[in-house]
């Protein structure tokens, strides 16, 4: 076969693999080309060592390769010299020819692959373990710690053990051109912001693509969902602002996804729900007010856990968020099932709603006595713990799971009316069906820690996160907090005489 002619293709060694993105095709037919061609040291125009590679030019056309000449031609496209011989993937021509093919492996072995932009521009070289295709994004089955960045993992594309999976970007980030140049900042990381700068960000089908990226403010979690610290002009579509989770200026707040969990309604803390609208007082002891049962003959509790109403001058009633404090407006207690019960109340204004109600707040003796029964007992329904019989053991505290994890002091914000709106928290009144004394008083242990009119301020039975560590059911008591503390825990139940 006659030499023609030949190229030179030199390889330089400070151009980067991310301008071009277009070599892999090249680098795929390596193995062809350099069964006839000669590595020679030579110096690039700045005085640096470089590698020729002058490939026959006999082999390229007798092969009908599918290269562009120009390309192969052209002084600007090089590799990353860095890249193939730390790697030691290209091997010295003298003592082999056949000179190993650069690989994904073999560049993150050099680059890392922990960032966007590493793994990015390692997904130039073919992996050891083939290409795949999830969802129309390109990827690489490769070992899921080389998958860094933006890159996601999905299993069950690629062939070999568990930990190769296919490293590939989210569906439609790829096409979006979010691996262009043009955003990807100096730190070689592209963000949330220069995402957005990209693809406008004024859906939620951008912003969900977008937030796979790092935003310069840093993420947030509200209601156990990620979020980003974006600028509020950013979040757009059905994702929502939520404010004080985030640092930096008032309009850099946490932007956050609808939630499923609550009928894609997510908490913000500004809505006022009344979900106790139309629910009235419930049935009781005819012996006693409405809503109570009897106890011994000696007085009468409330049944369940009480929620309240704004009275107005005329004597009528308002419907009253149980997941706001009430201040200093005038309020009447209601006992029903089925309702929200009232937290974030203190003892005062538990004792004047009950007061307004034609009845008191109970004593700690009235309060034992109701939740114990007849025989003492530690427990409502007896005396030994039945784990789930009583809202009594959240897995999570609700401050912790609604700030998240960027939230350094998040039980300094126990006020927050979203804590009661997360999902497996707060139960509506009689719900636990099993959580009921033998006389009929229901959540007397759990739910919501209950005031009593201890003048120090105490409050009984434990809350929907814990019933322990104060004492066991019925004999949990804190007393750390004076009667005008409230908080997201704290509710109440009235008592009263009984009824002529």
């Amino acid at each position: 076969m006659g030499h023609a002619r030949s190229m030179a293709w030199t390889v330089a060694p400070h151009t980067t693999l991310s301008q071009h993105a277009l070599m892999r095709p090249i680098v795929w037919l390596l193995p062809v080309l350099l069964t006839s061609a000669c590595i020679a040291p030579t110096q690039t125009d700045d005085g640096t060592d470089a590698a020729v590679v002058t490939l026959d030019a006999a082999v390229l056309l007798d092969a009908a390769l599918p290269l562009d000449a120009a390309m192969v031609l052209d002084a600007s496209v090089r590799l990353d010299a860095a890249v193939l011989l730390d790697a030691a993937v290209l091997l010295d021509a003298a003592s082999r020819s056949d000179a190993a093919l650069p690989s994904f492996e073999a560049c993150c072995a050099a680059n890392g692959c922990v960032d966007t932009a590493g793994t990015g521009q390692c997904m130039t070289f073919p992996a050891e373990h083939g290409d795949c295709l999830v969802d129309g994004s390109m990827g690489v089955c490769a070992d899921i710690s080389l998958c860094g960045g933006a890159y996601m993992t999905s299993a069950g594309f690629c062939p070999g053990a568990e930990n190769i999976q296919c490293c590939h970007l989210p569906a439609g980030a790829a096409d979006a051109g979010l691996l262009d140049a043009s955003i990807v900042e100096d730190a070689g990381q592209i963000s949330f912001e220069a995402c957005c700068q990209e693809q406008g960000c004024t859906d939620s089908t951008s912003i969900e693509v977008c937030s796979v990226y790092e935003p310069q403010n840093g993420r947030c979690s509200v209601m156990g969902l990620a979020g980003v610290c974006i600028s509020t002009s950013l979040c757009n579509g059905d994702w929502v602002n939520v404010s004080g989770l985030c640092p930096g200026a008032a309009d850099i707040q946490c932007c956050r996804p609808p939630s499923s969990a609550d009928g894609g309604m997510v908490c913000t803390g500004d809505e006022r729900p009344t979900p106790n609208a139309g629910i009235t007082g419930g049935a009781g002891d005819l012996s006693c007010p409405p809503g109570m049962v009897q106890i011994a003959a000696m007085f009468c509790v409330d049944v369940y856990e009480a929620f309240i109403n704004e009275l107005t001058p005329d004597g009528g009633e308002v419907d009253w968020s149980p997941y706001f404090n009430p201040g200093t407006r005038r309020m009447v207690a209601h006992s029903a099932p089925g309702a929200v019960p009232q937290g974030y109340i203190n003892a005062d204004q538990a004792e004047a709603a009950c007061n307004n109600a034609g009845k008191r707040l109970c004593t700690d003796v009235e309060w034992l006595r109701a939740c114990r029964g007849p025989s003492s007992t530690t427990y409502p329904y007896g005396n030994t713990r039945m784990d789930g019989v009583c809202n009594d053991a959240r897995s999570q505290h609700p401050a912790v799971e609604y700030f998240g994890p960027n939230e350094p002091n998040p039980f300094s914000k126990i006020d927050h009316p979203c804590l009661n709106q997360l999902p497996n928290g707060l139960d509506l009144t009689g719900a636990n069906a099993g959580c009921v004394t033998s006389e009929g008083a229901f959540d007397m242990m759990g739910n919501l820690h209950e005031w009593t009119s201890a003048a120090a301020g105490t409050f009984r039975g434990g809350f929907y996160v814990d019933t322990r560590i104060n004492g066991n059911g019925c004999l949990y008591a804190t007393t750390a907090h004076t009667r005008p503390h409230w908080d997201y825990s704290t509710g109440f139940r009235c008592c009263s005489d009984v009824l002529p």
